[in-house]
């Protein structure tokens, strides 16, 4: 008999499952295509207490308390993805620059950076960033240096399944989930392929997938946006920290040499194509900040879909029915969250005292 039943096999699902398995709990995944395949293969693996783009201004204080405490636990977890697994997740904190393309929005950020707890923080003037990196255009008004920085999201659903079937985890994959069963007002378990599956506990952490599992209650409103991305050969440019810009693009220096360059945040349904005017915005947005880009020889592009509900705050919690829990629905900022998000959802789960104030997450604000 299983405890728990958990939909979806991307980073909130595999980091649910491994915490309550270590709790002792019986747990079983269920994901319709590959693990770590979907939102979370196509991240940039951003850590930053700042977010990416005006979204994080969206959020507001409810989201950055989830960013803040998942800053703090991403040091630990990286550690202990690499004992569990073997896997080294490239998990580097070596700070987060917010660029300034003029000087409104070199005031703009300083005065958000008074205003909201990002840690902290240092303002680099035009000749300190040139120095720091050299890259980086000359036009630039600043940037300011907030704590963060990225991990390699490829490594990290392979790392997190390895884990995970270490610590006695079930994991069924290429199997989709065609309801979610209940008896008057509890959960007990799911219907998938044909094949009944039971559990007095269901999570829902199937991002933009969550949206459509019938017998959910509330159904997650959630809105697919499409990020194209591309990834350059940049051993030249000689990036050390990840850049982010007010309204995007940003660029994510990896271990191997390459730049990764994103992302654009459209809503086109689910249609996974890449565009000439998404490519084209990138690429010119890109060599503004960085002009070295333009010599870059292009390795990689994909698109990804970010799992967006109105609010831009995720539902995490227990839902209508006993039993059936979600935590599911990050939206742009969905890696960097990830730890503080798990541990919120599955406290309320145990019964346990929740880490911060569940209620802004709560997923009946939809029901």
């Amino acid at each position: 008999m299983r405890d728990v039943i958990i939909i979806g096999g991307g980073i909130m699902g595999l980091l649910t499952a491994r915490e309550l398995r270590k709790t002792g709990r019986r747990v079983t995944i269920i994901e319709k295509g590959r693990t770590g395949a979907g939102a979370t293969w196509a991240s940039a693996g951003i850590i930053s207490a700042h977010g990416t783009s005006g979204s994080a201004d969206i959020a507001g204080p409810p989201g950055l308390r989830l960013r803040t405490a998942s800053n703090e636990e991403w040091a630990h977890l990286a550690e202990d993805i690499a004992e569990e697994s073997g896997t080294d997740i490239e998990y580097s904190l070596n700070g987060v620059l917010l660029i300034a393309l003029d000087e409104e929005e070199a005031h703009g950020i300083q005065e958000k950076a008074r205003a909201r707890e990002w840690g902290e923080v240092e303002w680099m003037p035009p000749d300190v960033l040139r120095s720091e990196e050299p890259c980086l255009s000359t036009e630039l008004a600043g940037a300011l240096l907030v704590a963060g920085g990225n991990l390699e999201v490829r490594k990290l659903g392979p790392g997190l399944e390895i884990a995970c079937r270490r610590l006695g985890v079930e994991i069924i994959t290429g199997c989709a989930v065609e309801e979610i069963l209940s008896e008057g007002n509890k959960i007990t378990g799911v219907r998938a392929d044909a094949e009944i599956l039971e559990a007095p506990a269901v999570f829902v952490c199937a991002g933009i997938g969550s949206r459509s599992v019938p017998g959910s209650v509330p159904r997650a409103p959630i809105t697919p946006q499409r990020g194209q991305m591309l990834a350059m050969d940049a051993r030249a440019l000689g990036l050390k920290r990840v850049v982010l810009t007010v309204n995007d693009p940003y660029l994510v220096p990896r271990a191997d040499g390459r730049v990764l360059l994103g992302a654009t945040r459209e809503f086109a349904g689910e249609d996974p194509r890449l565009t000439v005017g998404g490519l084209s915005w990138l690429l010119s947005e890109g060599i503004r900040i960085a002009p070295g880009i333009a010599a870059c020889a292009i390795e990689e592009t994909w698109s990804g879909f970010r799992p967006t509900t109105s609010d831009y705050l995720p539902l995490i919690g227990e839902g209508a029915l006993e039993g059936l829990y979600f935590c599911t629905g990050h939206g742009p900022s969905g890696i960097g969250p990830a730890p503080a998000s798990v541990k919120l959802a599955t406290a309320l789960y145990l019964g346990d005292a929740p880490p911060i104030d569940p209620a802004p997450y709560d997923p009946m604000r939809f029901a």
